[in-house]
């Protein structure tokens, strides 16, 4: 069957979904859109926030509670306005609010971007604070995943093996995506309220990801994500494609028969069944991770 045959069920379902196909689009090319909130993985799990993260002067904020769980420790100083963060190790990291000069083990450091409060959290830079405790860490523009792991970090394969589909799926897209061409920008996501994965039956090893615009599609193998193509839908009555990057797999016809979209607070979720009719289920999730659910019997 043709890809643009499979894709028609799946994009009028989903049109359906959403007030018309240029609403989807707009909450991508909007001169003010509403700003998605920045996710957060650590080492391999979505994570929840008290304080949504954010991006300032190209650094991504995050509250410095969400550094708990790296297993440090933090203790707030109201009269100082000052946050001291500790690790196991018991090496400091002292911050002061407004001040980039922060303090490692009692010398002085600069930091990319001040310590500041917002909204009575205490927003501190990820990449740097992280990064002097030894984290790795990366943000994916792509799907807007502020990525950080411990250096001996490495993801199970028995999870991404697991014979526990929904399980198997969370940790495919808990791997940060990895490219060999240059990623479009219309394909980030920071500015969409919606996005989507797809996957074929019974698979764990393939995805697609659309943020309502663009569609990468993400191979995993080794423990590793790796993005094959990145399409747009230039012409969505006909259903044609403009590569924007990598090459269109021969297996993508196979790749929408088990979806999960996620539009400004609602999930929704599809599935096909052997004899070609599509099904639908709404679910609720109160963490990114919620979007991957198991296929009803």
């Amino acid at each position: 069957m043709s890809l643009l045959k499979k894709l028609a069920p799946i994009c009028f379902a989903v049109l359906l979904m959403l007030p018309s196909v240029s609403s989807a689009a707009s909450t991508v090319t909007t001169d003010k859109p509403t700003p998605r909130p920045i996710t957060v993985n650590i080492n391999g799990a979505f994570i929840s926030t008290d304080a949504n993260p954010f991006i300032q002067a190209g650094r991504v904020m995050v509250p410095v509670r969400t550094l708990a769980s790296l297993g440090l420790n933090y203790t707030w100083d109201a009269k100082k306005h000052t946050a001291i963060i500790t690790n196991s190790a018991n090496e400091t990291f002292r911050m002061i609010q407004g001040e980039r000069t922060a303090y490692k083990n009692g010398k002085p450091v600069l930091m990319d971007s001040e310590a500041n409060n917002y909204n009575d959290r205490m927003m501190v830079p990820a990449k740097f604070v992280s990064e002097a405790f030894g984290y790795n860490v990366n943000y994916e523009k792509t799907r807007g995943i502020l990525f950080i792991q411990s250096k001996n970090f490495t993801p199970d394969d028995n999870v991404l093996n697991s014979s526990d589909l929904k399980l198997a799926r969370l940790a495919a897209i808990s791997l940060p995506i990895n490219y060999s061409f240059k990623p479009d920008p219309k394909a980030e996501s920071d500015k969409s309220q919606y996005y989507t994965y797809t996957f074929a039956s019974n698979d764990a090893t393939r995805y697609t990801y659309s943020n309502g615009n663009v569609t990468t599609v993400v191979e995993i193998k080794n423990e590793i994500a790796e993005a094959v193509w990145q399409f747009i839908d230039a012409d969505i009555p006909g259903y044609n494609t403009k590569t924007l990057g990598g090459t269109k797999p021969d297996y993508i016809s196979d790749m929408y028969n088990d979806s999960f979209n996620y539009n400004n607070g609602s999930y929704i979720g599809y599935y096909r069944l052997s004899d070609g009719t599509l099904k639908t289920f709404k679910y609720k999730g109160n963490n990114y991770g919620d979007i991957i659910q198991s296929i009803p019997q």
